[in-house]
């Protein structure tokens, strides 16, 4: 573990219980939220987890990953540039990629964004979209619905044939554009939301790809309408998509529907490693038990 983040982080507990601040307080509840479940017949986390969770916040702060693994990126320096033509900040990915950040973010907010967006993606995150094998070659065609700033589909653009980006928040649009910019020959972006139903805000996979070649791996990250979104691709998914990367945290109980769904249509699924703190993006300290843990996302293949 990152000796720095050890120390701050251990620091940062003990300020923070001293002063007995709602963030303690909430830490403390889970860890007795966690012992007090353990020997139920239902308890809130499989043993390997309860002592991974117990472990970890012992001497840490609750978070959405409890994992060792986050102490690589919380105090990670990150080297924000600055675009000279669009004014746009940008930061290098790992494979020599620029990738630009929406205009109005500051230089500390895209260092923390970008961090968080890595700690997502570690190879232990519960949320990384590639912790199984699929495949990406110059004939695979990928689809990714909530693309956000783009950083799944920059990963493996060198690779892939064609590259689909839906992105319904207007913001990211021009950040994605500079992205994606070198490869724009393949690479197209919709800035619409994707859903069952077709009209000016909204379209379905099966409707868009109709007359077009169609994917062969959806990766689906949208808050929480992901099964609307299956519902809208019955024809593609029957016919040419191999892979399904789709995240099942944002709604309680969506891991056994989603699976359950995704089995019926003959794929193989397999969830990411370990779960998620349900806390949200501005976290909620005042949370009571009981707490929810969830598995953070499915691969579906066959």
């Amino acid at each position: 573990m990152n000796l720095l983040f050890e120390i701050i982080s251990r620091a940062k507990y003990q300020k923070q219980r001293l002063q007995n601040t709602p963030r303690y307080q909430l830490t403390k509840r889970v860890r007795e939220f966690i012992q007090q479940t353990s020997l139920s017949p239902n308890p809130a986390l499989p043993p390997r987890e309860q002592k991974i969770f117990a472990k970890f916040l012992q001497h840490h702060l609750i978070e959405i990953f409890n994992y060792p693994f986050i102490s690589k990126y919380i105090h990670r320096c990150v080297k924000v540039r600055t675009d000279k033509i669009n004014g746009l900040h940008y930061v290098y990915t790992p494979e020599k990629h620029r990738l630009y950040f929406k205009r109005g973010m500051t230089r500390k907010n895209i260092r923390v964004a970008y961090n968080n967006l890595c700690a997502e993606q570690d190879n232990l995150s519960p949320h990384n979209y590639c912790f199984e094998y699929f495949e990406a070659s110059n004939q695979s065609i990928f689809a990714d619905i909530g693309a956000a700033e783009g950083i799944f589909g920059l990963k493996f653009v060198d690779e892939i044939k064609q590259l689909y980006l839906f992105e319904a928040n207007h913001d990211w649009i021009e950040a994605l554009e500079a992205t994606f910019h070198p490869w724009k020959d393949k690479v197209v972006i919709i800035n619409k939301y994707v859903g069952n139903d077709n009209n000016d805000k909204f379209v379905s996979l099966d409707y868009f790809f109709k007359n077009l070649e169609q994917p062969t791996l959806l990766k689906i990250d949208v808050e929480g309408a992901e099964s609307a979104i299956l519902d809208g691709a019955n024809h593609i998914i029957e016919n040419t998509v191999d892979d399904i990367l789709i995240c099942t945290y944002h709604k309680n109980g969506d891991d056994k529907k989603i699976s359950e769904l995704l089995q019926q249509r003959n794929y193989n699924t397999k969830f990411s490693p370990g779960y998620m703190f349900f806390m949200w993006e501005k976290p909620n300290y005042s949370l009571t038990a009981p707490f929810e843990f969830r598995k953070g996302l499915i691969h579906a293949s066959r």
